[in-house]
């Protein structure tokens, strides 16, 4: 058996927030990937439209995770005026949207936290590691507390930090889908950097091909990150300050090169941008080609 490898178009998109997006002229694309914030509150008949809006791009595989607004997806109760027995009914009506007939005849493929693998129809294929969690606290879905490493064994995480882990990001993974964004990479808000740092520990340990992210509105961009050996980020020359930054070409795939295992490329594909009249979707997805692997007997 000899490895070669496959081109592969992926569209990546996040934080629709109800918002269906305009795909005149995309042309079709072998994978969709949608890394959560589908709904803004996780409102059943919101999610059934957002399965509509998902089967309408014209793709082969559609993969999707929730995000912290997509509370009816979380199977920990975040609804104060439900009984944990009606909670219960809510979430599981919430997942049969998300994984009931309409869904599965549309190939969409709804993930929880862990590790999968997909074949396409050109015979590539990859594995993706899938989560909806993002670090804070209050009545948001899908939450983990800062000091709680959620994404690396104990082995692995920081001095200051407790692993949590039951499904780590592997080594070697192909592809990395997460709600929010690794510590210090398209994570600003006002000067703030308010990604993950456990996170980007995980992320420069796999090394995955691409990490594809949103929930922080204001980092929407794409940038390619060259590890060092140790798994820190490899920084710009200071002549040459955005040398990383990605440009988008959509409704065009961008053909950017990624050496696999020295480079990750980053998207924060977030549809929505704040604004003081509340969020618009003023940002656009993406759509990238990847080099992927194919088994050939």
């Amino acid at each position: 058996m000899t490895s070669t490898k496959v081109r592969a178009s992926v569209m990546v998109i996040s934080d629709t927030h109800e918002h269906t997006p305009n795909i005149t002229g995309m042309p079709p694309v072998d994978v969709l990937i949608h890394t959560g914030d589908l709904t803004n509150f996780g409102d059943l008949n919101a999610l059934r439209a957002s399965i509509k809006m998902l089967s309408a791009i014209p793709t082969e595989l559609r993969l999707v995770i929730a995000g912290n607004h997509d509370i009816s997806l979380d199977p920990v109760r975040r609804v104060e005026n439900m009984s944990d027995e009606e909670y219960a009914k809510f979430h599981a009506a919430a997942l049969e949207i998300m994984t009931g007939w309409e869904a599965r005849s549309n190939n969409i493929h709804y993930l929880s936290e862990g590790t999968y693998t997909f074949c396409l129809k050109n015979e590539a294929k990859f594995t993706v590691y899938a989560s909806p969690y993002t670090p804070g606290s209050g009545g948001w879905a899908f939450r983990y507390e800062p000091s709680e490493d959620r994404f690396n064994y104990a082995q692995q995480t920081a001095p200051n930090r407790t692993s949590i882990a039951t499904n780590p990001i592997p080594p070697g993974v192909d592809i990395v889908m997460t709600h929010g964004p690794p510590h210090s990479i398209l994570d600003q808000v006002d000067g703030q950097n308010l990604g993950c740092p456990n996170l980007l520990r995980a992320v420069s340990r796999a090394k995955p091909s691409m990490h594809c992210f949103g929930h922080i509105h204001e980092g929407h961009g794409a940038t390619l990150v060259t590890w060092n050996q140790d798994g820190s980020v490899k920084k710009p020359k200071a002549a040459t300050p955005l040398e990383t930054e990605q440009v988008n070409e959509w409704p065009a795939a961008c053909e950017w090169r990624i050496r696999k295992g020295e480079q990750t490329l980053m998207v924060n594909a977030a549809v929505m941008m704040n604004a003081a009249s509340g969020m618009k979707p003023r940002n656009v997805p993406f759509v990238v080609v990847l080099d992927l692997e194919s088994e050939m007997r």
